[in-house]
């Protein structure tokens, strides 16, 4: 046994977390079927506010079932849905057909679908990756996250509800046409990696999971790099506290997925893009800071770079990239080799995707908070931010396999301005801060 703890093992540290308190207004994208509960897995600790207990196994509590957050938070409780049929599929698993789902449309072989931007050609012949990226506030304070500005595409969510409270956001982040030398705090999968990585066939970097996580990961064909099945793919910093010990880089990844016959091209649909800015509301600064997000952010737009630049509780967001290799093996200790380049946080578009947030029965702690669900297939709300302009439309998909096809409120397809787009994924009814 290391001197570190690892994810995955039962006796574990807990993670700690602010909490705040959070509501869903009324309204909703296109459902999925309605959620019923399964029987509850030994829970992993991860991100609740309580002190650290000893290292002492949890034991399984109770199965919750699934409550979905409304306006009001004194009315919020658990409904008792009838026990599903034997054999029923579960709704949390996506279904998996050939794919890609859609024929792909021509386009140059350089041409990267991820950002509309030219990149060698072999670098698009590979699966993505996505990488699960910690978002706590020790993480920051110490600048210990690394590779966003590396990234194709950034989603960012909520993770986890202890009653009608929230945990921190969480990223993941998605890489294929670069291979940075640092990616990390390498953090926990959640449920929603299931929405994401089908439309991309890609592979899912993470530190681990609940076992309710853990097993319906595993009753899909997505490659799941769990770091307690794939120590080798990861090195730690044993200084680092539990918030950012894990880290990989790009080309180990990459040469793991090889060892293991996880890599190989993957067709992808892709977005829509065009050079020229759309006309809508000339907007300059976008973010959240209302509950029940927990971690406020803004996006200023800077006109000289034509990017967005981030800033996370009123600081600026550090990109801190360097360096890093190891004696790839279990337990390895990273070993930094290189000189820190610090960035601030920037992409080219920002795409507010409203969605449906439902708790499930899935533990994710000692304090009983669940994994929580969000609806990504159907029909939404999205507000579109390039060039300094805003653009309100719609999210639709019939399938976690297909991409997300963004149009403007007339159903005109929208395209993205070239380069890094991150995705915000909101509660529906939450307002964006806007100036």
């Amino acid at each position: 046994m290391h001197s570190f703890v690892r994810r995955g093992f039962p006796a574990l540290i807990l993670l700690t977390a602010v909490f705040v308190i959070g509501c869903e207004a009324q309204g909703s994208p296109v459902p999925r079927p309605t959620w019923t509960p399964r029987p509850s897995a030994t829970p992993e600790p991860t991100d609740t506010p309580t002190p650290f207990p000893t290292d002492t196994p949890i034991p399984s509590p109770t199965a919750r079932v699934a409550a979905q957050l409304v306006p009001n938070p004194s009315t919020v409780t658990d409904v008792n849905p009838a026990a599903r049929a034997p054999g029923a599929r579960d709704p949390l698993i996506p279904v998996f057909g050939p794919f890609p789902p859609i024929a792909i449309p021509a386009r140059p072989a350089n041409l990267n679908p991820l950002t509309g931007t030219a990149a060698n050609p072999a670098s698009l012949q590979r699966r993505p990756i996505l990488v699960r990226i910690g978002n706590d506030k020790r993480a920051r304070d110490n600048l210990w996250q690394a590779g966003f500005n590396s990234a194709d595409i950034v989603f960012e969510e909520l993770i986890d509800a202890l009653g009608n409270i929230y945990a921190n956001t969480r990223f993941t982040a998605v890489f294929l046409s670069n291979d940075p030398p640092l990616i990390g705090p390498i953090r926990s999968g959640r449920i929603v990696n299931l929405q994401l990585a089908p439309m991309l066939d890609g592979a899912l970097s993470n530190a681990g999971a609940s076992n309710g996580t853990r097993w319906i990961f595993s009753q899909t064909p997505m490659i799941n790099i769990d770091e307690f099945f794939n120590m080798p793919a990861y090195c730690y910093d044993k200084t680092r506290g539990y918030e950012g010990r894990l880290l990989t880089t790009g080309p180990r990844l990459r040469e793991w997925m090889a060892q293991k016959g996880w890599e190989r091209p993957v067709p992808l649909f892709g977005f829509n893009f065009s050079n020229s800015a759309p006309s809508g509301q000339a907007i300059t600064s976008v973010g959240i800071s209302k509950a029940p997000w927990t971690t406020p952010f803004e996006w200023k737009y800077d006109a000289n770079s034509g990017t967005y630049l981030r800033y996370s509780t009123g600081a600026p967001h550090i990109d801190n990239s360097y360096p890093v290799s190891a004696k790839w093996g279990s337990g390895a200790d990273c070993i930094t080799t290189g000189t820190p380049t610090q960035s601030q946080v920037r992409t080219q578009n920002i795409v507010a995707l409203f969605a449906k947030y439902e708790k499930t029965n899935i533990i994710e702690d000692s304090n009983n908070a669940v994994s929580v669900n969000i609806t990504l297939t159907g029909a939404g709300d999205a507000v579109f931010f390039r060039d300094g302009q805003m653009i309100r439309g719609k999210w639709q998909r019939k399938s976690e396999q297909e991409f997300f096809n963004l149009t403007d409120t007339a159903g005109n397809a929208y395209g993205l301005k070239p380069g890094i787009t991150w995705f915000e994924l909101v509660p529906i009814g939450l307002p964006l801060d806007l100036k």
